[in-house]
C-alpha cells in the first residue's frame, strides 16, 4: 500500500527497500518492526526511509526524510499504525498532511501535530548518548564488546563491512548505531543499512 508524498521516481526502488526480505522467509516476529533504509542520491546526500511493517507484512508504513530523526519518526509510525488498527483513517491522514507541510523546527523545540501526537526536535549535532539514542542502545544490547571493537576498527580502516541479522529492526539499529560511534567523523563510503535482493552484488 503506497500513499504518495514524495517524487514519483523514488517509487521505482522504494518497494524493494520496504519489503527487502523473501516472502518465504517471513516470520511473525517481523510484523510490527521498525527499521530504516537509506537512499543516497548522486550528490551523496542521504534520504532516510523510516518503516513499520504491519498487517502480516502485507503493508508497510514508510516516511521518507533527509532528517535522521529516528526516535521521532518511529514514534509517529507507531501512532499511524495504531490509527490504522482502530480504523481512524481521518486521523492518520490529518497527521500525515500536517507532518508533510510542517517547516523544519529548531533543535529542542516541542512540536504538537495533534492532540495525541507531539515530539521534541532532536539536535543531530550533539554527541549521541544512551538511552536517548535508540540505535546506540540496541547496538550495545545486541553486540558484545569484542565484536564492537572489531567493527569500530574496521570502520576506521574503511573496510567493506557486511552485517547480518534475522531481525530488520536490530539490523538497522546496529548499522546506524555503529555509524554513530564514529562521531564527530562519519562514514563516507557506500552505506546500505538494508540490502534488498537486487543489490546483492554489493556483497562481492
Amino acid at each position: 500500500m503506497i500513499s504518495l508524498f514524495f517524487p514519483q521516481e523514488v517509487l521505482q526502488t522504494l518497494t524493494r527497500f520496504c519489503f527487502p526480505f523473501c516472502a518465504d522467509s517471513l516470520t511473525v516476529s517481523q510484523v510490527g518492526q521498525n527499521f530504516t533504509f537509506v537512499l543516497t542520491d548522486i550528490d551523496s546526500k542521504q534520504r532516510f526511509g523510516f518503516c513499520r511493517l504491519s498487517s502480516g507484512a502485507r503493508s508497510c508504513f514508510c516516511i521518507l526524510s533527509y532528517l535522521p530523526w529516528f526516535e521521532v519518526f518511529y514514534k509517529l509510525l507507531n501512532i499511524l499504525a495504531d490509527y490504522t488498527a482502530k480504523g481512524q483513517d481521518s486521523q492518520w491522514k490529518e497527521l500525515l498532511d500536517t507532518l508533510h507541510t510542517l517547516p523544519i523546527p529548531e533543535p529542542g523545540v516541542p512540536v504538537h501535530l495533534s492532540v495525541h501526537s507531539y515530539f521534541t526536535v532532536p539536535n543531530i549535532r550533539e554527541l549521541p548518548s544512551i538511552p536517548e539514542n535508540r540505535n546506540l542502545t540496541e547496538y550495545f544490547v545486541a553486540v558484545d564488546v569484542n565484536n564492537m571493537l572489531h567493527l569500530y576498527a574496521s570502520m576506521l580502516y574503511e573496510r567493506r563491512i557486511l552485517i547480518c541479522c534475522s531481525k530488520l529492526s536490530t539490523l538497522t539499529a546496529c548499522v546506524h548505531g555503529s555509524a554513530a560511534m564514529l562521531y564527530p567523523m562519519y562514514w563516507q563510503h557506500v552505506y546500505i543499512p538494508v540490502l534488498p535482493q537486487h543489490l546483492i552484488d554489493y556483497c562481492w
